[in-house]
């Protein structure tokens, strides 16, 4: 069951290339598999497997089955486009109004939204496919359409467009890798690495950084 695949900071993207960006959900990864056989009959975070009995995870399983299982099997066992894949996996951010860097409270209302979507064999569904076949099932808001640059990218940072987190920002590329057609790239607000330092502390924001302080506007200290 392939895991999501780490999302790298904007200094790693195609500058200047279009791109498409999805507000930056704060939560956690949930993936699902399916197979026109067995329907959906995988579920995990990023890293473990998943059941119902799963203590800190386990309502995304009983929120998937209510907002998406019989939806979603019907589109993928229909839809030319995914009938005769071997298999799918959808990918979902699990979070709640006070989650938090991986953190979530117990007594918040948790909800799911679609991510993306991996075909066996063919890779990333291509941003604006996946904006025109499954915005109906609920995805991140679209924050931008434009070329990546350092304009979109402070204005990110200083969060323009009132975010809680950032964004993703996706395009495409000529390759004949199927996981690279597809690339991503994230860009985080300025305002979520101060909370993350003040809840977690500096070592947090390093972590999340790689250690690369450039990625950081110059009003958040750190050394």
């Amino acid at each position: 069951m392939k895991e999501y695949h780490k999302i790298l900071y904007y200094n790693k993207g195609i500058m200047g290339a279009p791109v498409i960006a999805f507000d930056k959900l704060d939560g956690s990864n949930i993936r699902v598999e399916w197979s026109k056989k067995r329907a959906f009959y995988k579920y995990g975070t990023r890293t473990q497997m998943l059941d119902k009995t799963n203590e800190q995870f386990g309502k995304a399983v009983n929120i998937f089955e209510e907002k998406y299982f019989d939806k979603l099997h019907k589109f993928f066992s229909t839809e030319p486009t995914y009938r005769n894949h071997q298999s799918i996996l959808a990918y979902f951010e699990y979070f709640g109004p006070n989650s938090f860097a991986g953190f979530h409270e117990e007594t918040d209302k948790m909800d799911l939204l679609l991510l993306d979507v991996w075909q066996h064999k063919k890779g990333w569904v291509e941003p604006r496919d996946f904006i025109k076949q499954f915005s109906e099932f609920g995805i991140p808001n679209i924050i931008y359409q434009g070329n990546l640059n350092q304009e979109f990218i402070q204005n990110v940072k200083n969060n323009v467009y009132n975010l809680k987190e950032g964004v993703v920002a996706k395009g495409t590329q000529e390759t004949k890798r199927v996981d690279r057609k597809v690339w991503m790239i994230k860009i985080k607000t300025t305002d979520w690495h101060r909370r993350l330092k003040e809840k977690c502390g500096e070592k947090a924001v390093l972590d999340d950084l790689e250690g690369d302080l450039s990625i950081l506007n110059r009003d958040l200290c750190i050394i």
